[in-house]
């Protein structure tokens, strides 16, 4: 599969995912999370060892920085987006550096920016279009205007009620998975250049009469998903008119690629089907192919709803973790490699997808295993979301589910020292636990470090497990500032 070989031998990744409000953020609180980066990227290169495993987004404007992204898979990549995308329609534009340096594309990605067709352009669809267009489809084009719009008297959308039932689900990650012009992250709903912040922040003065309700990079056009249908029809319109095109699953696109101002957004979260199978057999597969017990998702389905599903069947899937469950099963990520706590354990998500059936840029709809479109399948499953298609379907293969234990550990820290103390620690101990047996997640946010650990076994089949987190625990609770 297409995920950098020198990924697999990370002994610990750290995603960087941060919101706030741009305009009343002081230069106080950015040096402080400017800190905190550079802080986590000295661990990560301690823990890391190998130098060709360490990606730092904040680098991305490095030389050959794709190259380095996708490690010896890019060139076989390149090639394949080339071969499927020769048009470039599937280029994911979050915020405009960050994007571009991720996006595969056949020719400059600079350029891409300003070839697409806007609202407002001549060559943009004309209404009567656009509406011939939205009877093809299951249901009507949506118009979205950013969520906070309903508390701003001078917008057209205002509603006291609504508002209020937004205030109160403003960080609720769940709520923010249902609506289309929601992302998880609030930053990437707003616009920003080196001008302005153009923004819809209901907390606001929205009294104030010059106080706007901006787009932003909320969608112009939202295809509400209900069949393949509707997905090969907006692709091929799309490309036949230029448009930029997104997809947004739930949102949690860390890089906020899953929106874009002046777009047209496939929103697949309604697509919720689950199938399971105890004999899953890959389409093409020789005859007399022994099946593996297997679950086929659509791309809406969440992991919390299906790690349920799998668990009331006895079985056990390698999947991701978010607030709630919320994070999709079937969108980016699997496309990005799919980092589980069961991966020492298990493989990458992308190691147990059995197949895939995807919407390619032209529109066709075809299936992708080891045996069908075995290039596709194999730039699926790491080569980064949606660059060579969307996703109608994902079968992942499903195991017996052990015994296992769980460890939970929340620190606060209340001085800088303490802080700098916990993390040095935490640092020097990541490479024993994981030789004993464990895994997991450690989030760390402004002043707590949380640490969500498993080992397989109950208690722990590796000897050493419980004594080497027990260690742990006694070294930094003797730390002055951290409780």
């Amino acid at each position: 599969m297409a995920v950098n070989p020198a990924f697999r031998g990370m002994l610990s990744d750290i995603t960087i995912a941060l919101s706030w409000n741009v305009t009343t953020a002081t230069p106080a609180e950015v040096l402080s999370v400017e800190q905190t980066v550079t802080e986590w990227a000295d661990g990560i290169r301690a823990v890391t060892k190998s130098p060709g495993a360490y990606v730092n987004e904040a680098e991305i404007l490095v030389p050959k920085f794709q190259e380095a992204y996708w490690g010896s898979n890019y060139p076989r990549l390149r090639a394949i987006k080339q071969k499927i995308d020769p048009k470039d329609l599937l280029i994911m534009l979050g915020l405009s550096y960050i994007a571009l340096a991720l996006a595969l594309a056949t020719s400059s990605i600079e350029a891409k920016i300003t070839c697409k067709c806007l609202p407002g352009s001549p060559c943009f669809p004309s209404p009567p279009v656009i509406k011939s267009f939205e009877k093809t489809l299951s249901e009507p084009l949506i118009h979205p205007r950013p969520m906070g719009s309903v508390c701003f008297p001078n917008d057209p959308t205002f509603n006291p009620t609504a508002c209020a039932e937004v205030k109160s689900k403003w960080h609720n990650g769940a709520f923010r998975t249902s609506v289309p012009e929601a992302a998880q992250f609030i930053n990437w709903e707003t616009m920003i250049n080196s001008t302005a912040v153009d923004q819809c922040d209901p907390f606001s003065d929205v009294t104030d009469p010059t106080n706007t309700c901006f787009q932003g990079r909320v969608p112009w056009g939202v295809v509400k998903v209900k069949s393949i249908s509707d997905i090969q029809k907006t692709v091929r319109f799309a490309s036949r008119h230029n448009l930029k095109l997104i997809v947004k699953n739930t949102g949690h696109e860390n890089l906020g690629r899953s929106f874009g101002q002046q777009s047209i957004m496939l929103w697949t979260h309604n697509m919720q089907e689950i199938k399971f199978s105890n004999r899953f057999v890959p389409k093409g597969a020789p005859r007399g192919t022994t099946g593996v017990t297997a679950v086929t998702i659509e791309p809406g389905v969440q992991w919390g709803r299906l790690y349920k599903e799998v668990a009331d069947r006895g079985q056990l899937i390698v999947g991701g973790i978010g607030a709630g469950g919320s994070v999709g099963a079937g969108g980016g990520w699997p496309m990005g490699g799919g980092h589980s706590v069961l991966s020492p354990f298990y493989g990458l998500g992308v190691d147990n997808i059995l197949e895939e059936t995807v919407v390619l840029p032209s529109g066709e709809h075809v299936t992708a295993n080891r045996y069908t479109n075995p290039d596709l399948f194999w730039a699926l499953r790491g080569g980064g979301g949606p660059s060579f298609g969307i996703l109608t379907s994902v079968t992942y293969q499903t195991h017996p589910a052990p015994p296992v234990t769980a460890a939970f550990l929340v620190a606060n820290t209340t001085t800088e020292e303490g802080r700098a103390e916990l993390f040095k620690e935490w640092v020097k101990i990541h490479p024993t636990l994981v030789d004993s047996g464990w895994a997991g997640f450690w989030p760390y946010s402004g002043t707590q470090f949380f640490l969500t650990l498993m080992a397989m076994g109950s208690p722990p089949s590796n000897p050493k497990a419980n004594a080497t987190l027990q260690g742990f625990y006694d070294t930094i609770k003797n730390i002055e500032g951290v409780e």
